[in-house]
């Protein structure tokens, strides 16, 4: 089978993915947040609608070829992402991910056959990527790769059009900000949206030009601002704290049946501060790459979760 007849494969298992209608009560206000459930994609997370656009151009721009080997900086779910498809694609995969990332996120990239290299931070999983492409391994550069946010412009923000008449607002955590600039550069074209960037405040890099410090939540805020990241396409700056994002997650599927991870709990929890109707966001992922983190943790108390009730949901 060729490269060609390959991505033609992958194409099918990737996009497309359900739009879901969430209506909730907030300060004694009922309004709704739209979702995309980003966890119907082929390894079950958004990551994959990147990682097939990144290797779809390089096959086309002669970047890859069969032999080629492919390296790339990780916190886990582009990892997953490139490991599986580089590896269905014929390619060897490399992963250098913080050791800090979630056992599951780990074990799941080496199951679908690459490497894994664990690294202290990202500041050393960055200079081993180097050393990789100096020896002739195509690196994705998800952090400031143009087809990370084209991906969103193209598909993502172009799905979420074709179900709604108007978007007046979208919101989105800024991990590499391909989601954020993709689908907020699209919607704001065609709908005039504002635009939300979504960060935890225990981080605060957006706001502070540099890290605050760690945080609980898997994929956002990955110590650097990325070169993707166009603060004028931005609105406001919404900060949610790590563990009531953890106890949001922890609700939506607790009382809706929504299996979601940790920023896709952040994602939602900024729909809500934001005080916009109608909002979108997406659900990054599922729950199922944290069950060793506190997001399993039953003990985590949040007022701020506490006094949004979630009342009901439905797929658009």
């Amino acid at each position: 089978m060729t490269y060609k007849e390959k991505l033609l494969n992958l194409k099918q298992l990737i996009g497309n993915t359900p739009l879901i209608k969430i209506n909730y009560k907030y300060n004694g206000i009922y309004r709704c947040a739209y979702m995309k459930a980003e966890w119907y994609n082929l390894t079950g997370s958004i990551k994959d609608r990147v990682a097939y656009y990144i290797l779809l151009h390089a096959y086309e721009n002669g970047l890859i070829k069969d032999d080629t080997k492919i390296c790339e900086v990780s916190s886990g779910n582009m990892g997953i992402s490139f490991a599986a498809l580089g590896h269905y694609l014929g390619n060897s995969v490399t992963i250098c991910i913080p050791k800090t990332m979630s056992e599951e996120r780990i074990k799941i990239i080496k199951s679908y056959g690459a490497n894994v290299i664990l690294t202290n931070d990202f500041k050393e999983a960055f200079e081993i990527t180097n050393k990789f492409e100096a020896e002739g391994y195509f690196i994705p550069h998800q952090f400031e790769n143009e087809y990370n946010a084209l991906a969103h412009y193209e598909t993502t923000a172009k799905e979420i059009a074709s179900k709604l008449n108007e978007v007046p607002a979208f919101i989105a955590g800024v991990g590499t900000s391909g989601t954020l600039t993709g689908c907020g550069s699209y919607l704001k074209e065609k709908y005039n949206s504002s635009i939300y960037a979504l960060e935890p405040i225990q981080s605060s890099i957006l706001t502070c030009g540099k890290s605050n410090g760690p945080h609980k939540i898997q994929g956002l805020s990955d110590d650097l601002i990325p070169k993707l990241y166009n603060p004028s396409l931005i609105k406001d700056i919404i900060r949610v704290d790590d563990i009531d994002s953890i106890v949001m997650a922890q609700k939506l599927c607790k009382e809706l049946s929504l299996g979601v991870g940790i920023s896709s709990g952040a994602n939602f929890l900024g729909c809500v501060l934001s005080g916009e109707k109608n909002i979108v966001s997406v659900f990054s992922d599922d729950n199922k790459k944290y069950l060793s983190t506190d997001l399993c943790d039953d003990t985590l108390k949040s007022e701020l979760v506490d006094s949004i009730e979630l009342i009901d949901f439905e797929v658009i």
